[in-house]
């Protein structure tokens, strides 16, 4: 008897997307890439999406709650501000750097895409800037300069490292981090 195969839903489809984007990058998400990863047909896929557009903003909504809004959650309002670091550096820590590559290489393609990308940025540096308005004392200004500086220095990262290791990300947050600590007057 044969097995029945489980019907292939929306939800499938963008994980495969994501999973696809981290291990190949873009170019394995275009529709006859991803239909074959899938082992399925285009009607299968359009099943679920109007066009191919709708897929990858699909996946780019996808990796914004997954690596944006879901790490925001995890910081409470009833955190101090080093509880909230120390949570966040944990999250950043987690993210598929493979995964952040692929989506803005997408985003440089596909315009959707890029609002998408804008918005995770912008939340991100939000985050940011208020922990270092709650740490350091800073006006608004003041912390979303610092923020900018410090995800950068993260994007660099990425780029020119995206298979650094959890210990060698530690030693240079923890570098990173006593450097902010000295320039604004608090010393261990």
């Amino acid at each position: 008897m044969a097995v029945k195969k489980r019907r292939f839903a929306a939800e499938d489809w963008l994980e495969l997307g994501i999973a696809e984007l981290s291990a190949r990058g873009p170019e394995a998400i275009k529709l006859e890439a991803i239909c074959k990863a899938a082992g399925l047909t285009r009607g299968s896929f359009y099943h679920h999406f109007a066009d191919h557009n709708a897929f990858l903003v699909g996946v780019a909504e996808h990796w914004l709650t997954r690596q944006t809004i879901d790490v925001a959650a995890q910081l409470k309002k009833q955190d101090t501000p080093e509880v909230s670091v120390e949570k966040l550096n944990d999250a950043a820590m987690a993210v598929d750097y493979r995964l952040e590559l692929g989506i803005r290489e997408m985003g440089r393609r596909n315009a959707d895409v890029a609002e998408i990308v804008q918005r995770a940025d912008n939340m991100r540096l939000s985050v940011l800037a208020d922990l270092y308005a709650a740490r350091f004392g800073l006006d608004r200004q003041a912390a979303f300069d610092h923020a900018l500086l410090e995800y950068a220095a993260f994007n660099g990262l990425i780029l020119i490292n995206p298979d650094i290791d959890v210990d060698r990300q530690r030693a240079l947050y923890a570098r990173f981090d006593l450097i902010m600590r000295r320039f604004f007057g608090q010393h261990d």
